[in-house]
């Protein structure tokens, strides 16, 4: 009876046991989780979009490049920003530079007669801006409104 009842716990004991990890596996280290941050902008207006620009660029070298994935979501007016020869479209640029995504939305896009070859070169054009927004935040990711 006794043998059967240590046979038991062993059994039990088994499956908590972890198999081995490779050495490298143990020497990876583990990898930081990222921030995923949707800016909505919808104003024809520098001044907001210099504020969401300096959110922007302040989160990512506060957290780090590589831990935030940032994208910046113009709809209606705030399309406006987005074509080259905005009052923003330096600061954008250099939002791109840094990786951080700019979307421009297709409807206001189609319903304004804008092209792409109308915008900043680099800015994403998806087919509805709070449709991708509603996506990222479905995805787990902030919404920021400056």
């Amino acid at each position: 009876m006794k043998t059967l009842i240590a046979a038991a716990l062993l059994a039990l004991a088994a499956p908590l046991a972890l198999p081995p990890q490779s050495a490298a596996q143990a020497a990876e280290p583990a990898k930081a989780p990222k921030y995923r941050l949707v800016f909505h902008v919808s104003e024809n207006n520098p001044q907001q979009w210099q504020l969401t620009l300096n959110n922007a660029f302040a989160f990512q070298k506060n957290v780090g490049k590589d831990n935030a994935q940032i994208e910046i979501v113009a709809i209606g007016p705030g399309l406006n920003m987005l074509k080259a020869e905005s009052k923003a479209a330096d600061r954008i640029t250099q939002a791109l530079d840094r990786n951080i995504d700019v979307v421009a939305c297709g409807e206001t896009m189609q319903a304004t007669h804008v092209t792409a070859a109308d915008l900043i070169g680099g800015v994403r054009v998806v087919p509805g801006g709070l449709i991708e927004i509603v996506q990222r935040q479905q995805a787990g990711w902030s919404y920021i409104r400056p």
